[in-house]
C-alpha cells in the first residue's frame, strides 16, 4: 500500500526549510529582517545560527522524504519543550502556554495512522 505525504508534514518540512534559509542568511550576513525583529527573544551568535540552519535544513529534507528517524526527532522535539515551558509558564513567560499547546498538537498529529504509515512505522 502506497501512502502519500500527509499535507501537514509537507507544511512542516517546508517551514523547516524556510526557517533554515532565514537562519543561514542572518548567520552569514548578520542582518535580521525587520519582520523578524519582534520575534527575537535572545541574542544568538552567528556561530550557533549556521549549525542550527543546517540542522533545520536536514530535518526539513528528512520530514519531506519520510525518513523514519525524522518521526522520532519530531516527537522528541515536541516532548522536550513541554517540560521546559511548564516551568516558564509558571514564571510568567508570555508564550509558554501556547507553545505547550502547540507541542501537544504536534504529538497528537504525529501519532495518527497516516503519518506513522508515511514514516514507515507500524500504526496500531
Amino acid at each position: 500500500m502506497i501512502i502519500g505525504r500527509p499535507f501537514l508534514i509537507t507544511l512542516i518540512a517546508v517551514g523547516c526549510m524556510i526557517t533554515a534559509i532565514i537562519e543561514l542568511f542572518v548567520g552569514i550576513s548578520g542582518i535580521v529582517p525587520n519582520f523578524l525583529l519582534r520575534f527575537i527573544t535572545s541574542d544568538t551568535s552567528n556561530t550557533t545560527l549556521i549549525p542550527l540552519a543546517l540542522w533545520q535544513a536536514t530535518l526539513g529534507i528528512a520530514l519531506f522524504k519520510g525518513w523514519r528517524w525524522a518521526w522520532w526527532l519530531a516527537v522528541l522535539g515536541a516532548y522536550l519543550p513541554i517540560f521546559t515551558h511548564i516551568i516558564g509558564g509558571f514564571r510568567g513567560e508570555q508564550w509558554a502556554w501556547g507553545t505547550i499547546l502547540w507541542n501537544f498538537l504536534v504529538i497528537a498529529y504525529m501519532q495518527s495512522r497516516d503519518v506513522q504509515a508515511f514514516f514507515g512505522r507500524e500504526a496500531y
